[in-house]
Formats: structure tokens, sequence, C-alpha cells
């Protein structure tokens, strides 16, 4: 049996034929290729051709955690509806984010939520393109990556989890394009939010910390970054701060290394 959820009515007017139980199809099913899973949430993709799909979707589970958790969930902003409010209005703001599809809150009779987009497809993340040398390949990306995460600051958007994997490059047949993943942290402020700035650039070279990238974060990308910004935006971020404060939470996380 399948029921039709709709999708963002603001953008699409058609609907999306699911299956009655996507928790089936999360759980036990050959159309579901798993990507993230932890206690809270389980993230992955469902193969949109075994559902009469042009495209694949990107499914985020918010996990059932116990019914108390729901009951908070219930009379407060839902997590999935919440993830759909922020990536709803970040893409309407033209920022490089998934198209987000629908969301579907926890019931009592269904006690866990769900969030769908679009999956950005012919995609990897940043973190894998850096390690296949692709940064020393090819100049030019850089700047398209100190752009977009400029131009996202620039119109008031902060990510709150600026990890390299949540940073996604797509190929394209005429270049590269970046997009922004992960969104549960997200913000979107009237204007540029300094605070969340710094915040989105610390994390982004504790990252660099913890691959041993932080050099090319420091020569490289910083004054790529710094480039792009205005004069009054630019005056108003301590780079040297930022390096030295995600230098302590690196240390204080126990000096993490990736391979």
């Amino acid at each position: 049996m399948r029921m039709s959820f709709e999708i963002n009515r603001n953008l699409l007017n058609r609907t999306l034929p699911l299956p009655d139980n996507l928790n089936a199809v999360v759980d036990n099913s050959k159309s579901f290729e798993l990507k993230k899973q932890d206690g809270t949430t389980t993230a992955g993709i469902i193969k949109g051709n075994d559902f009469g799909l042009p495209h694949d979707l990107f499914v985020k589970r918010f996990n059932y955690r116990g019914f108390f958790d729901f009951l908070i969930h219930q009379f407060s902003n839902d997590r999935a509806k919440r993830l759909w409010e922020r990536s709803l209005s970040l893409y309407k703001k033209g920022l490089p984010v998934p198209e987000p599809l629908t969301f579907m809150r926890s019931s009592f009779r269904k006690r866990d939520a769900f969030y769908l987009s679009r999956v950005v497809e012919n995609a990897e993340s940043l973190w894998n393109i850096y390690k296949k040398g692709v940064f020393q390949e090819n100049h030019a990306l850089l700047q398209l990556l100190a752009g977009t995460i400029a131009g996202w600051h620039v119109k008031g958007a902060v990510h709150g989890d600026l990890k390299w994997p949540n940073i996604l490059v797509q190929k394209e047949p005429n270049g590269y394009a970046f997009f922004l993943i992960d969104l549960d942290q997200s913000r979107l402020y009237p204007g540029p939010s300094l605070k969340g700035i710094s915040k989105d650039l610390k994390r982004f070279y504790r990252f660099g910390l913890e691959i041993g990238a932080e050099q090319w974060v420091e020569s490289a990308f910083f004054p790529a970054y710094s480039a792009c910004l205005p004069d009054e935006i630019k005056m108003g971020i301590d780079l040297a701060d930022i390096r030295r404060k995600a230098m302590q939470d690196w240390i204080k996380k126990g000096r993490k290394k990736l391979p």
C-alpha cells in the first residue's frame, strides 16, 4: 500500500508516493541505503526508482527515545518540523542546501518522525575531495568553496556544525557546486551574525586539525574566504582567535585524529 504525502506546496505542485510504513523501508528494505545511525537519528537514501520517482530521496528519521521525550516534542516544535522549517527558509533564500520535500511529525500511533529532501546527486563530501588532492589540481575550486561559505554567512546563515562531511561537492557537466547538509543546528538571521560566523569557522578549522589539514585552512582557505567578505564583516572576524579556540576545543576533546 502507498500513501501520497504532499511535497512542499510552496515549491512543487505534485505529490510524493511513498510506502505506508517508512519504518519498514528504513529498517528492512533493499530500497534504503544507510548513511548514518545513532540513538537519536537514522539517515540514508531511498532509491527513487523503486517507487516510481525520477530521483532518489534523502530521509532522516528521528528515532523514538522514550515517552517523556516524545511528549516534550509533541508540545514543542517537533524535530522533523523544525528541520523542515530551517531547511525551507534557507532554500527560499537561495542558499545552497538540498531541496526540502516533506516532513512527518511523530504521533501517538507512529512515534518516529521523518524529514525528506531531494538527494544531491553526483556529490562527495569536502573531506573526500580534499583527500583525493583535487584542490591541488583545481585552484578554482578553492575560490568556489570560499565564495560559497562567505556568501552563506553574508546572507545571515549560520550552519552550527560546519565540519567537512557536512559540505558536499557536486560534480556538474560544467564544473562543481557546493551544498551544505545536516542543517539541524542551522539558523538564518536578518543579517550577518559575527558570533555565528566565528562558530562556523572554528568548527571548520577544528575538523582541519582532526585530519591534519590545518595548514591548508590557514594558508589557503582563510585568505580566500576573507577576500570574499565585505570589509565591515571582515573587520569583525578575528581569525587568530578562531584558530586558538579551535585548538583549545581539539585538545579538550583528546586531540582527535581521523584517518
